[in-house]
């Protein structure tokens, strides 16, 4: 759905204007091909209502940076899908609705031509039960690795229960003024898990793998009207076998297609190996010090465990190189003609620019940006008007791992003084 070729890189006119072309998704129009993906922020209370404050203030300086729109971080559709992580806000009740809807017309009154989006999630068996009070649920009892958690394995009534729920929820963001929302079909969370051979091994109709996700899609859309936008977000692939694999995904994308939505992002993986989403650098003594799964193991112990158990995991993890999603993406653009968007990677403008041309395939209709946008919300802004051309972001995860305890999110490496106004 690209408007033409770029012409050129390394960030040249023409390939720079083919950043900032708008970009049509339905009845939205978005001002550019730049999108802040979703981004946990950390700004809700302990029962999930949105900090309005605070939420409008970080959106704000997103859209003053020239971002073409902005994918709200998970927000819960229900009390047993929250994530372990006390500041997720949630979109499950009409007071956290009213909470959005004082940010989405402060965010307005800001720049009313950038499209806000909510994203709804369901946790699935990728929580504590703990942090929900309600029994951890998933497609199936196989309990994740990661969370450790004995696994309920949904039944019809639990299933209508939460598609129901994702389309209140939808109901209550458009109500709120959002523009879209994008379902949270990736990273191991409740709908991956049907997707998935890994998790998904029931023997109801619901095994057949994207059935649930096309039921989200469908209430939703029914709920809301055709012109609400709907977007899904879907890890391409996963590291467990058997999981979900690039033809998987693109076999879901063409029923996806045909099921109405109206932009597809392209991610990876699961919370089972939760950095190779991200990849980038591994901080484990943070790691020992705030994630809530970890943080019980003694100080003591802690240079027994890195010595004996870390390798284990620093085995598992993927190299960060950039746009490492941007195969994938570029596998599910060639058999769909809805909009794909890819994240993962992208730390210059000549990185956009690869997404959006296309490198031995079509090009990509956007790209998304999550952790170089939490250190330089102005970034867009920057590689427009020729300020900057790279991200300084140094992919040290410290933002990612930090958000895993009681903190907001925010960038933990120091700014340089080169860093400000650096161009190269």
């Amino acid at each position: 759905m690209n408007d033409g070729n770029g012409g050129g890189n390394g960030g040249g006119h023409d390939a720079r204007a083919l950043v900032f072309r708008p970009l049509r998704l339905g009845a939205l129009t978005l001002r550019n091909r730049l999108i802040r993906s979703a981004t946990y922020e950390g700004l809700g209370d302990r029962q999930g209502m949105p900090r309005v404050e605070e939420l409008t203030r970080l959106y704000c300086d997103l859209a003053s940076g020239g971002i073409g729109a902005i994918v709200t971080g998970f927000t819960a559709v229900s009390q047993d899908g929250r994530a372990m992580h006390s500041g997720q806000c949630g979109f499950d009740s009409e007071a956290k609705a009213d909470a959005w809807r004082r940010v989405r017309e402060a965010v307005r009154a800001c720049d009313p031509d950038v499209p806000m989006i909510a994203q709804l999630a369901h946790t699935g068996r990728q929580t504590l039960e703990t942090a929900t009070g309600k029994p951890v649920v998933g497609a199936s009892s196989r309990a994740c690795t990661y969370f450790r958690q004995p696994v309920h394995a949904l039944d019809e009534v639990g299933i209508e229960r939460i598609i129901e729920a994702f389309a209140a929820a939808a109901l209550r963001a458009r109500d709120a003024g959002f523009d879209g929302v994008q379902i949270h079909a990736a990273h191991g969370y409740l709908i991956h898990q049907f997707l998935s051979p890994w998790t998904n091994r029931r023997e109801d109709r619901w095994g057949e793998k994207d059935r649930f996700c096309l039921e989200v899609v469908e209430r939703v859309r029914e709920r809301c009207g055709p012109g609400f936008s709907v977007w899904i977000k879907l890890s391409g692939e996963e590291d467990r076998t058997p999981g979900v694999r690039i033809a998987d995904t693109v076999r879901t994308a063409q029923r996806l297609e045909s099921a109405g939505v109206d932009l597809l992002e392209v991610s990876y993986g699961t919370m089972e190996t939760a950095l190779n989403i991200i990849r980038g650098a591994c901080p484990v003594n943070v790691i020992l010090k705030v994630n809530p799964l970890f943080s019980h193991i003694s100080p003591h112990w802690r240079p027994l465990w890195k010595a004996v158990v870390g390798p284990k995991h620093l085995y598992r993890l993927k190299r960060f190189t950039p746009n490492y999603n941007l195969a994938a993406a570029t596998a599910v653009k060639e058999a769909v003609s809805v909009p794909v968007a890819v994240v993962g990677g992208i730390r210059s403008l000549d990185d956009a620019i690869q997404c959006l041309q296309g490198s031995g395939g079509p090009g990509l209709d956007a790209v998304g940006l999550c952790r170089p946008l939490i250190r330089e919300p102005d970034l867009p802004a920057r590689w427009r008007n020729g300020a900057a051309s790279k991200s300084t972001c140094t992919n040290c995860n410290l933002c990612t791992v930090y958000c895993d305890g009681a903190v907001p999110t925010e960038c933990r490496t120091p700014h340089r003084a080169a860093d400000k106004g650096r161009s190269s």
